[in-house]
């Protein structure tokens, strides 16, 4: 099977999946004949496995829920195997029962909530070529690490298995057979194909390895609506404190007063942003930027109020010794705490 990601994968517009369901609606008229013949049992098993070329066209991924590690997506699947003895002399591919011939049985193991938009078909052309038909729109299961949240990738995922084994068959595919609609309804994500990964699903209860194959895609978060409005006007509130170290001793009001501000400011502020951050056990570089602001506020607060009590004690040289660093020492705190929670 083909892992390339050298290819770009198919981009059509969705005009295009429309006259493909369109074919296969009008291909539908004429139902499959074969009499009494038995052919439930897999084409040609002495020629080994038997090859299933796998197809998937995402119409429109509608949302990314990274908290409940899901997305909406709207997608046309389409498998294709070869089976001779379903060779006939009609002109047109004609449409079977799943009932009445062998299929790979094939499902979606990531899937959560299904909705068929449409029921599945399974047409057969003349020299016995097998298209297994389906449209489906529902919540996808995967795998979301939030550690680099809001600067995180995620990688989507579609799961293919088949109830069958590596020795009976072989789920093959590639870059040029995978599809993504040009515009998708997903906000702040940017979504490509990524690769495709072959490999045996074990399932424990029945003791049996099964084949089967994950497109991936991947979902890069667009930063900037957290950039503008959470980061920058967190650093915003920081670099209040460093006012005060600016303003003369004797002005004890004024210093405390605006130090407790910014204190008072982000505690508003981290109120308001925990509707928006993600509620997870672990902490992400955006929790730890937020907690190492909150600490350097604090230090903020605690050295302007140091500053007033050395002051008060006539021991003016102490306290503008520690004014003077906290001048320069504040901003290079903040650099450190930025550089360690976003770049790190």
């Amino acid at each position: 099977m083909h892992t390339s990601t050298l290819h770009r994968p198919l981009r059509l517009p969705s005009f295009f999946v429309a006259l493909l369901l369109l074919f296969a609606n009008a291909a539908i008229a004429n139902q499959c004949d074969w009499g009494d013949a038995d052919l439930n049992g897999r084409p040609l098993p002495d020629k080994g496995p038997t090859d299933v070329s796998i197809r998937l066209y995402i119409l429109d991924i509608t949302s990314i829920h990274d908290v409940d590690q899901s997305f909406v997506a709207d997608v046309f699947f389409k498998a294709e195997w070869q089976d001779p003895r379903l060779a006939h002399d009609n002109p047109e591919p004609c449409s079977a029962d799943i009932t009445q011939i062998w299929t790979p049985v094939l499902q979606l193991i990531n899937r959560r909530n299904i909705e068929r938009i449409r029921e599945p078909e399974v047409l057969v052309s003349p020299n016995g070529d097998v298209a297994f038909i389906l449209r489906s729109y529902g919540d996808f299961s995967f795998y979301a690490d939030l550690t680099d949240f809001p600067f995180d990738e995620q990688q989507l995922a579609f799961r293919v298995v088949s109830s069958y084994g590596k020795d009976e068959v072989q789920l093959v595919s590639g870059p040029e057979k995978v599809g993504i609609e040009e515009r998708l309804s997903v906000a702040n994500w940017n979504v490509s194909f990524d690769h495709i990964r072959s490999l045996i699903h074990y399932v424990p209860p029945v003791d049996k390895h099964l084949v089967r194959m994950d497109i991936l895609l991947n979902a890069e978060r667009r930063a900037g609506y957290y950039s503008w409005q959470q980061i920058l006007p967190l650093f915003l509130v920081v670099m209040m404190t460093w006012v005060v170290f600016w303003i003369p001793h004797e002005y004890v009001p004024p210093r405390v007063g605006l130090a407790a501000t910014a204190m008072l400011t982000l505690i508003a502020y981290r109120f308001a942003m925990s509707s928006v951050l993600p509620p997870i056990a672990y902490l992400t570089r955006l929790d730890i930027f937020i907690v190492g602001a909150s600490i350097l506020v604090y230090a903020g607060l605690a050295t302007t109020v140091s500053v007033s009590y050395f002051c008060e004690r006539n021991n003016e040289a102490l306290a503008d010794r520690i004014n003077r660093t906290a001048r320069w020492l504040s901003p290079l705190l903040l650099v450190i705490v930025a550089g360690y929670a976003f770049f790190w």
